[in-house]
């Protein structure tokens, strides 16, 4: 199995003899059985976005032939759709991805760039007499980067226009990655003008311009709803709560199914699904690619660490959707609490709106939600939609994210010297200073919590270690229960078993406390630990009231 995980190209994915799910099917059903003027298909990052918008480039291309690279695929067989559509039609595909800046006068010098290189590569078209003189001027302002903002925001109508005349059909316009330059403009003074530049170059092509066929889209976001360009309003999206399309981008569960089989390594399924399973896009149980594949070349080509276990492939990809997290931490009691219950293992509810424009993200808990459902990093917990929507954090690899994100908060808040004194303080079974450091903690988180709870320590405490680079496992089953936090060192082979008690009076902290380690000693929390080969555990209880905190060492 070549699985090659850089290419994002669907014809360099296929040329280069790398594995491949046939995810064509989503060809047919656009063109024939569910086609629009203009769409959206809004998916969380790595989940196939772009390889799927270049099949859709390479597929209609009339300046391509594709039949070697579709051939043995689902399309292929669908004769009438080959023959009405497999390069019969002038495609503009241009990605935004790289559109951005320190300053707007830089992202646009960047859209500008991205026109040109898109223009050098038509600019054959130059040389027919059936396209306008006029056209053809501004053609070379934009090639060489001349032409004023005013045609540079209009350079999709005046390119569609020329490739009709040429070519005299109408033109695909495939837009990969439309919403990144908002995204990267957020929270800046430039995000109100890069915003009306890119709704206005949309809003040429996607309503009324008779040169144009349809517009595709990619992003995660449907932000350009309530543009004040009414050429955008009729865009159809595709969200993560739409049923049609749910799984045409993505792997399904059949798809992983077929992966590990054709890997040979169907047994481990149970672990893929508890890592990068979880999500329901429409009514359909998805996977993220990027991680079912990452994950499978590493059994294969021998890097994967059984130590260590599966890794968060995802974290880093997306620097945008993980401000979101850090952005809105600790700002009203509301947010605090629904974290705390996320990071437990339970369900908030919502009323989710799909259609939050980037700056609208940090008005109310209710849209920061709808943003974490739309990037992944929040997935429905049903199947229907509902008017109050219950979401979930997915999986075990989403979950390190939030308690990384934790970890980031409370570091710009609390000297890590105390951070780091709790640490290793339990690690050397330092009771004293360890209930020193982490009542010093509490004094410093004071202003983040309005009402203390067990989740609330539970939080604190998962974030530290977390951020210290530990394995943290929470609410785990081990032995006779499910131990509140077990944290693993397995270059050390190693580990911690912390139990956490809440009371509502100090004078009970010390019952909570016994309460506590016999709780740990009675289920036997250690047993599975000492099975997978942890032979130095370390075993706490914990109470807590307030600022104030107990650790006891279990025996």
């Amino acid at each position: 199995m070549n699985i090659r995980t850089s290419y994002d190209s669907f014809r360099d994915l296929i040329e280069n003899d790398s594995y491949y799910i046939d995810k064509t099917g989503i060809i047919e059903e656009y063109l024939v059985d569910k086609f629009d003027k203009a769409v959206l298909f809004a998916r969380p990052r790595r989940f196939g976005k772009t390889l799927t918008m270049t099949m859709f480039r390479d597929f209609l291309d009339i300046r391509q032939d594709s039949h070697d690279i579709f051939n043995n695929l689902e399309i292929i067989k669908k004769q009438d759709v080959v023959d009405k559509y497999m390069n019969k039609y002038p495609v503009i595909f241009l990605s935004l991805k790289e559109i951005y800046g320190v300053s707007f006068e830089k992202t646009y010098r960047n859209l500008q760039l991205l026109i040109a290189n898109y223009c050098k590569k038509i600019e054959d078209i130059l040389n027919d007499e059936g396209v306008n003189d006029a056209d053809k001027a501004v053609f070379s302002d934009l090639e060489y980067q001349k032409a004023d903002e005013t045609n540079t925001v209009a350079s999709l109508d005046l390119l569609s226009r020329m490739l009709h005349d040429h070519y005299h059909k109408q033109v695909f316009v495939i837009i990969d990655e439309y919403d990144v330059p908002m995204a990267k403009a957020l929270g800046r003074p430039e995000y109100d003008r890069v915003s009306d530049m890119i709704e206005h170059m949309l809003s040429f092509v996607c309503k009324t311009n008779d040169n144009v066929k349809g517009v595709i889209l990619s992003g995660c976001f449907y932000t350009v709803k309530n543009s004040t360009y009414t050429g955008v309003n009729n865009i159809i999206p595709y969200t993560v709560l739409s049923p049609n399309f749910a799984g045409a981008i993505g792997f399904t569960d059949e798809n992983v199914k077929r992966v590990l089989k054709d890997a040979g390594l169907e047994d481990q399924y149970d672990i893929i699904s508890d890592w990068y399973d979880g999500y329901i896009f429409g009514r359909e149980k998805m996977y993220c690619p990027w991680d079912v594949l990452l994950y499978v070349r590493s059994k294969l080509d021998g890097t994967y660490s059984e130590s260590m276990g599966p890794k968060s492939y995802w974290v880093n990809t997306s620097e945008t959707s993980q401000n979101l997290i850090h952005g809105f931490l600790g700002k009203t009691e509301a947010v605090t609490e629904n974290f705390e219950q996320l990071l437990s293992g339970n369900s908030i509810d919502c009323i989710v709106d799909d259609t939050i424009p980037y700056n609208r993200i940090y008005e109310r808990g209710n849209n920061l939600w709808s943003a974490l459902l739309e990037t992944g990093y929040l997935t429905k917990a049903v199947t229907e939609e509902m008017q109050l929507m219950p979401l979930r954090i997915p999986n075990k690899e989403i979950q390190v994210v939030f308690r990384q994100e934790v970890w980031n908060y409370f570091q710009d808040k609390i000297d890590n010297v105390f951070v780091n004194d709790f640490v290793q303080a339990l690690w050397y079974r330092n009771i004293e200073k360890a209930e020193q450091s982490l009542n010093q903690i509490l004094e410093s988180t004071l202003s983040f919590y309005h009402e203390y709870r067990e989740y609330s320590y539970h939080l604190i405490l998962d974030g530290f270690f977390t951020g210290k680079g530990y394995i943290v496992q929470s609410e785990r089953e081990s032995g006779y229960g499910r131990s509140d936090l077990i944290i693993l060192d397995p270059s050390r082979k190693r580990g911690l078993l912390i139990e956490l008690k809440h009371v509502e009076n100090i004078s009970e902290l010390e019952s909570a406390l016994k309460e506590a380690s016999n709780q740990i000693i009675q289920k036997e929390y250690e047993s599975q630990l000492t099975y997978e080969g942890y032979d130095n555990l370390i075993k706490y209880g914990m109470s807590f009231k307030g600022k104030k905190c107990r650790i006891a060492l279990v025996k």
